[in-house]
């Protein structure tokens, strides 16, 4: 880590050194210096256009050609060919006039790049003699580990085998209990049936009607159960994952969901007298909502007769809250402990019915670039204007057709006196597929609907800021679970 960082200041200060040179190669330049057709560079301490708007990295290290000198809004600025932005005398070097500040500001990045990696290959080879070093360590202890392990399987196979001749013993006299406890039963259960025939011939002899005399059993509950369920859940919930390029940086945020479920389950019989195991089919129906917030600095190009125009957007800031009512199908696998305790697992077939939007849009601002005058508009019969009626908007939103999720549900039951039960627990589903297909949208969250034509405003509209549903990290929510169980069990004679 040291070397590395001694490499850096090494690199630091010989980039500082030949930036210094082509400061001082370069005397401070006026828009005179400079000519339509001269081939610049431009500094890299200069980080935005005389518009206000940041420079992105790729300007950097790069030729330009000089378009034009001197504009109305930029008396003392210059613009520069295919980046279309302008830049003063002291944001640019000359190449044609001063090449050696040029050459000065390219040796600097390439002698600061090269130390960077060599300073990364010593890293590296620093960091693969400590894994060597750790990996022997390793296997040194691993040997020593089996060695010990030997020993100790010796000395416990011995011990197994006074064991095992300890417990064929008792397993010998544990049968010989068993088969005499077995004789009795089976003789007990002899003698009740001999009973219940003898009693059945007496009363047909006698020819009697009296119920007395008509062998009854005790009836039990069987472990086969069909069971009606009314659960409500809520919880946390998403619906935002995919958001139009224009708003890549803005900042998803989770919402919530309240559902209402109505379900059929039919449960088997135990299996080891401890676990019951059985299918939930039903349908929910309720309301999720998320929203997501953000900035816009957006840039796109529209077409029109008299030429193309290049729009810039921005706003402070974006809030759209995306909402949606859903029914949801469930085919669960469902497990219930004796002790209460019960876990369902399986697919939800998730529809929307309807969804909605609404979205705020603070302060926002459209600039326009005439070409081929390659002049600024600030005009609203090119620009047009965002009114506040169409700043805060309301619509639907391009949801998914059918979203296919896996739930989870675990829990605790209470059975009552009445054989019915109430459950409490935790709940959470996630996106496995989605039908929804994109549809394609427009560039930007605020757009021109319709191209400026000769004395006519163009038309400026307000879009959704989502514009894809189940897809990344996918729909998702997770909450608490309240349900009643009305359950009818079947009886069978003990």
């Amino acid at each position: 880590m040291k070397t590395i960082m001694r490499n850096l200041f090494i690199a630091a200060g010989l980039f500082f050194a030949v930036n210094v040179s082509a400061q001082e190669a370069a005397p401070a330049a006026k828009v005179s210096d400079f000519h339509v057709g001269d081939t610049i560079v431009i500094k890299k301490d200069h980080e935005r256009y005389l518009t206000g708007e940041k420079m992105s990295k790729w300007v950097y290290n790069v030729e330009h050609t000089i378009q034009q000198v001197r504009g109305k809004r930029f008396p003392e600025g210059i613009l520069i060919r295919g980046i279309y932005s302008w830049v003063g005398p002291d944001d640019i070097v000359n190449k044609t006039t001063h090449p050696a500040a040029a050459a000065a500001e390219q040796a600097a990045k390439q002698q600061a790049e090269e130390d960077a990696k060599k300073a990364a290959e010593e890293e590296e080879a620093r960091r693969a003699a400590a894994k060597k070093a750790h990996q022997d360590s390793i296997q040194a202890a691993q040997e020593e580990a089996a060695r010990q392990d030997s020993i100790a399987t010796a000395a416990a196979a011995a011990t197994a085998a006074e064991t095992a001749r300890q417990d064929s013993i008792a397993q010998a006299e544990t049968a010989r209990q068993d088969s005499i406890a077995q004789a009795a039963e089976e003789q007990q259960k002899d003698s009740i049936r001999q009973a219940e025939r003898d009693s059945l011939l007496q009363a047909f002899y006698n020819k009697q009607e009296d119920p007395a005399y008509v062998i009854t059993r005790e009836l039990k509950p069987n472990s086969e159960c069909d069971r009606f369920t009314i659960g409500l859940r809520g919880g946390v919930a998403s619906l935002l994952q995919d958001m139009d390029q224009t708003f890549k940086d803005g900042k998803w945020n989770v919402g919530f969901d309240v559902m209402l479920d109505l379900q059929y389950a039919h449960y088997w019989k135990k299996f080891g007298k401890k676990m019951q195991y059985g299918l939930i089919v039903g349908v929910g129906a309720g309301f999720a909502r998320s929203h997501v917030s953000g900035a816009v600095n957006d840039q796109f190009r529209i077409n029109t007769s008299e030429g193309p125009i290049e729009y810039t957007v921005t706003s402070d800031k974006v809030k759209e809250y995306d909402g949606q009512i859903q029914v949801e199908v469930p085919l669960m696998f469902s497990m219930i402990h004796e002790n209460g305790f019960f876990l369902n697992l399986g697919p939800r077939f998730t529809l929307p019915v309807y969804d909605v939007y609404n979205q705020s849009i603070n302060k926002p601002e459209i600039n326009a670039m005439l070409y081929p005058e390659e002049v600024p508009v600030k005009n609203e019969l090119v620009t047009g204007v965002v009114k506040d009626d169409q700043a805060e908007s309301t619509g639907k939103w391009n949801a998914s057709k059918l979203n296919i999720m896996l739930g989870a549900e675990i829990g605790y039951e209470f059975t009552f006196k009445n054989h019915n039960s109430l459950g409490i627990g935790v709940y959470g589903n996630y996106s496995l597929y989605s039908l929804y297909k994109k549809n394609d949208q427009s560039s930007s969250i605020i757009d021109i609907a319709e191209a400026p034509s000769s004395g006519k405003n163009a038309v400026v509209t307000v879009i959704p800021a989502t514009d894809a549903y189940g897809k990344g990290v996918g729909y998702f929510d997770v909450g608490l679970k309240l349900a009643y169980h009305f359950n009818w069990w079947k009886e069978v004679i003990k």
